[in-house]
């Protein structure tokens, strides 16, 4: 698949806290036939989960966890439009697929539209401010999470695997990626996944988050 457009509509589950804003957000998306709308009872699982709230708190997390498999690599990508959220809740939305943030007050529906389609081609998108709080979790022994082997002896990453984890960190797609790096973006995405699996990890930013636990970054 081509980095520039997907091969088929991208499959996009909405979940809002009020049933107006859903509404709203689907009306908007169902023009755009870049989009295929599932409704959160689907029993397909959507390629990107667009979750809006004001506030994460444990009902929002439930309702996240019913979306991850038990194989992480199916775990839709999560695009999260809300209030700015904590540093203990930027780990835990990490862990569950979080791929970009939106600031709720600043972003229209065009914005979501563009970042979706963002997302659906290799995309990250979290504030440079986020991933600090996110370095500074770390840092402090804050991450928990036992999906991870961290002491295992894979743990290690290669040059090359290193370098595409700090373009993904500093939010490039894997276009941008590939000619910063002057790689094909087959190659850039085969490393990606291949850190992905190896790891047991959900996507790309928790490969990030990954290799800053681990000192690796």
């Amino acid at each position: 698949m081509s980095d520039s457009e997907p091969s088929r509509p991208m499959q996009v589950t909405v979940l809002a806290e009020d049933r107006l804003t859903a509404q709203g957000v689907e009306a908007h998306l169902i023009a755009d036939d870049r989009v295929r709308l599932l409704p959160a009872d689907a029993e397909e699982r959507p390629d990107v989960l667009l979750l809006i709230t004001d506030d994460l708190g444990e009902r929002t997390f439930a309702v996240l966890k019913r979306y991850c498999p038990e194989d992480p690599a199916g775990a839709p990508r999560l695009v999260l439009v809300a209030n700015r959220p904590t540093a203990e809740q930027l780990v835990r939305v990490v862990g569950l697929g979080l791929v970009a943030f939106m600031s709720r007050e600043r972003t229209t529906l065009a914005d979501i539209t563009e970042m979706l389609c963002a997302v659906a081609r290799g995309a990250a998108s979290l504030p440079q401010s986020m991933l600090g709080s996110l370095l500074e979790q770390i840092r402090t022994g804050q991450w928990n999470d036992q999906g991870v082997g961290a002491d295992d002896e894979s743990s290690s990453l290669t040059t090359r695997e290193l370098a595409v984890l700090r373009q993904l960190a500093a939010g490039f797609s894997t276009t941008e990626i590939a000619a910063a790096l002057h790689y094909s973006e087959r190659t850039v995405k085969y490393i990606i996944h291949e850190i992905i699996a190896r790891h047991g990890l959900r996507n790309r930013v928790h490969a990030v988050a990954f290799a800053l636990q681990n000192g690796l970054l």
